[in-house]
């Protein structure tokens, strides 16, 4: 039998980095596959090189509460130094130069995932996500999350999720001539799915994504985009987003 598990994924900066690595180190729009996979594994308590082939039978359904703002961090290792103290290279060398990179983050962003699979996988991930090993961050150990990571375990995720509060500020309402009162439209919510909707099965994938590591070797996935309305009552920050999220993982939404 399936269950499934609501993931809440917010914080100042993250980072979903792919196979490109070297000089610039990229991030994906939204949460991928592999770096969530190694949060849960990290809460599971699995070391680098664990098998994680239970947790490849898991699905992902993402919902773009904010899609944040795109930010680089430009650094440098070893810069001003003599050339026989700049860093040692692999061979035992000095490198005799400074090491540059470009880091790529998302600014001020927020996803909820709905993860679903078989039901003694998601006891053991809510168990960890309770209690986690390692604690969970965003794609890179220097993002930590800034709200609890676990929401809610049970039922269905996948129309929880589209139920559940909006990580976002409200649009600001428009006066409506006709009925001389403010009215507020619905927002427009993204969301990306690893399975073509249940009532058109046979939609091409939106996109090819590079995020999962099969045996060492990123290889790609087919991805299917969205955009659903949702009512602009239901969105919250600051404060009154933390109380709704604690009335969802207290079970006080149904």
């Amino acid at each position: 039998m399936t269950d499934g598990v609501l993931l809440h994924l917010a914080g100042p900066l993250q980072s979903w980095g792919g196979p490109k690595g070297g000089r610039v180190k990229g991030t994906h729009p939204y949460p991928t596959r592999s770096g969530v996979t190694g949060m849960l594994a990290a809460a599971l308590g699995r070391r680098r090189g664990a098998d994680l082939s239970d947790l490849d039978e898991l699905v992902h359904l993402v919902r773009v509460d904010r899609p944040g703002r795109r930010m680089r961090d430009y650094h440098t290792v070893g810069g001003g130094l003599p050339a026989e103290r700049t860093v040692v290279t692999a061979n035992g060398k000095r490198r005799g130069n400074a090491l540059v990179f470009d880091s790529w983050y998302l600014a001020d962003a927020a996803f909820t995932v709905a993860v679903t699979g078989p039901r003694e996988i998601i006891s053991e991930v809510t168990a960890a996500l309770q209690c986690p090993t390692f604690p969970p961050y965003l794609g890179r150990r220097s993002c930590p999350p800034s709200t609890p990571v676990l929401v809610t375990a049970g039922g269905d995720v996948e129309e929880q999720l589209r139920r559940m509060p909006l990580h976002r500020p409200a649009p600001r309402p428009r006066w409506d001539r006709r009925s001389e009162q403010e009215q507020q439209e619905p927002v427009s919510v993204r969301y990306i799915a690893e399975r073509p909707p249940g009532a058109s099965p046979g939609v091409l994938a939106s996109r090819w994504v590079a995020d999962v590591v099969v045996a060492g070797t990123w290889t790609s996935r087919p991805v299917w985009e969205s955009q659903e309305s949702y009512p602009a009552d239901g969105c919250h920050v600051g404060t009154e987003f933390l109380v709704e999220l604690a009335r969802w993982r207290r079970g006080l939404h149904a």
